[in-house]
């Protein structure tokens, strides 16, 4: 899976895992309020029992259950008989009771009230009985269990039903891959071929019409090859262990220079190379040349006829600039996507800063986009010291 496709997937899992845990505990706050009713339902059910059983020992001349706690009270709390006196915390409860039957609970129990009589001093009648804290508690560890159990559910057939879309697309990508690798690798020899022979013509002998014509055919092969070494790059194992080595990147940067030379003379760039005292960076060869050969490519393409491509090397960072329209700083951002192409007029498949940012990042060097100088784009590669 590449990583395109496991940052859509990560997303996906992501705003589904999010909407799902909300949707649960919009249901689970459901499930808690209706069972929770249930319980206050029981426990005043409860508490009527125990009044109608005390009441009916009263009527016959009996004591009361000893198992049944009850209490006669009057309206500011002064308890006048029964097996408990009622909390200072409660007397409110019975102060304006909203009926003949009110039922009210402090943090251990609950509390059944009913009035005796209206026409003397108010008294009430009240009893009571622990509150069914298990019963709560069992509840709330049921409704987690069954949220957790129904996340992990959903969020296993979410994760097969994505691999099962992802499917066929991944099956064209592969398909898609497999077809450039074999392109690739097919067009090995020809561009070889050809940009060997076009090196090694004589031009002495050419008139000025086919020096131009051989320029032109020696330009559009050199792109062809740019073109062709992103591609095979892409191509490779990205996993692939590094080849370290101490670089010599004024000796890199002029070979790249050399080589985009003839690509440069068809807009007539004017090339300059400014190389102070600099750190050489430890790095992977082809790689660091596959960041240089992206830029200097660009700075080609987006520059203006006539413009001039600046390179700086000094300390610990590496400059190229240009005389383009530079880049807007909204869309600083946005050059790195893969197929990212701000500009369609000048052509290209968006690759070659998405693979100068994968190799950055690889490498732990760092790229800053920013105006440049000379007028137009400026590129600023940077690297850690040396161990």
């Amino acid at each position: 899976m590449i990583a395109a496709e496991k940052q859509a997937l990560w997303r996906f899992l992501a705003l589904y895992a999010g909407s799902l845990a909300l949707f649960l505990s919009i249901i689970g706050w459901g499930y808690y309020g209706f069972h929770s009713r249930q319980i206050v339902k029981a426990q005043q059910n409860e508490l009527r029992l125990m009044a109608a059983n005390i009441n009916r020992s009263l009527r016959r001349g009996e004591p009361p259950d000893d198992e049944i706690a009850w209490a006669i009270v009057d309206s500011g709390g002064e308890t006048y008989a029964g097996t408990f006196k009622l909390p200072h915390s409660t007397v409110s409860s019975i102060e304006q009771p909203n009926d003949r039957e009110t039922f009210f609970s402090d943090e251990e129990y609950a509390y059944r009230l009913n009035e005796l009589s209206a026409r003397f001093e108010p008294r009430f009648f009240i009893v009571r009985s622990p509150i069914y804290s298990e019963m709560y508690q069992n509840l709330i560890v049921n409704m987690t269990v069954i949220w957790v159990g129904a996340f992990i559910f959903f969020m296993a057939i979410a994760a097969i039903l994505t691999q099962m879309f992802l499917k066929p697309m991944r099956d064209t990508i592969n398909l898609l891959d497999r077809f450039i690798k074999d392109a690739t690798h097919e067009l090995t020899t020809p561009i070889a071929a050809i940009l060997m022979s076009a090196e090694s013509f004589g031009r002495e002998n050419l008139n000025d019409r086919d020096k131009k014509r051989l320029s032109r055919i020696e330009t559009g092969v050199r792109t062809i090859k740019s073109v062709y070494d992103d591609l095979s790059f892409l191509m490779l194992d990205q996993r692939r262990q590094n080849a370290l080595e101490k670089i010599d990147l004024k000796m890199l940067l002029n070979e790249r220079v050399e080589f985009f030379e003839p690509i440069g003379r068809a807009k007539n760039i004017a090339w300059e190379i400014v190389a102070n005292d600099y750190e050489p960076p430890i790095a992977d060869k082809n790689e660091l040349t596959r960041i240089i050969d992206n830029l200097l490519s660009n700075a080609i393409k987006y520059n203006k006829q006539g413009g001039r491509v600046r390179v700086l090397l000094e300390d610990r960072f590496m400059s190229i600039e240009d005389e383009g329209e530079g880049i807007k700083k909204a869309d600083r951002e946005k050059i790195f996507d893969r197929f990212a192409r701000l500009d369609s007029a000048q052509g290209g498949f968006g690759l070659g800063l998405n693979i100068v940012k994968s190799l950055c990042d690889r490498a732990n060097m760092t790229i800053e986009v920013s105006d440049a100088q000379i007028g137009g784009c400026k590129f600023t590669i940077g690297w850690r010291a040396a161990h």
